[in-house]
């Protein structure tokens, strides 16, 4: 019988964790505390307050990563499989959120636009219009399929995009 060389072995056991971390429990499992800190705090745009309520700064680390991969199992819309669309399409969203949505020091998630693009993705269509005169630039963002529309503008010139009004009652 031959052993394994030590190249083999570490290709096996990167493979194992990868394949561990499509499901929800293994996302979680290698994460820091305060790894599993930055996976909570975006999902202030999405959950619901009895569900944000639970998880507080004294919870355990085990507590933490219990909280987060049952958050997350009771939204997965396909559960016949491991991997979880809903959460991978939330955490890529809140990735590009903080690189295109960003104010200065302010993570994009964060931000109006930043927030609403984690809790809907792309929007269908966006119209925007340069500053004219003094009106400031502005930018609306359609989602049709979503019977929703949102309403940004940059009143301050450098940047700082509101959400001035929206069709969507949580906003």
């Amino acid at each position: 019988m031959m052993m394994a060389t030590l190249d083999e072995t570490l290709q096996k056991d990167v493979a194992r964790i990868n394949a561990e971390r499509v499901s929800d429990e293994g996302y979680f499992k290698y994460m820091s505390v305060e790894g599993l800190d930055s996976a909570f705090a975006p999902l202030y745009s999405i959950a619901t307050p009895s569900e944000l309520k639970v998880w507080n700064k004294n919870l355990s680390e085990d507590a933490k990563r219990k909280y987060l991969t049952e958050f997350w199992e009771s939204r997965d819309e396909d559960k016949s499989t491991p991997q979880n669309q809903t959460r991978e399409q939330f955490y890529a969203a809140v990735a590009f959120a903080n690189k295109e949505y960003r104010e200065r020091t302010v993570p994009g998630w964060k931000t109006d636009r930043g927030r609403i693009y984690a809790k809907n993705g792309a929007a269908t269509a966006v119209l925007r219009r340069a500053q004219v005169q003094r009106a400031p630039p502005y930018e609306v963002w359609n989602y049709p399929d979503k019977g929703r529309w949102y309403i940004f503008a940059d009143r301050t010139g450098v940047g700082n995009w509101r959400l001035l009004v929206s069709s969507d009652v949580k906003e």
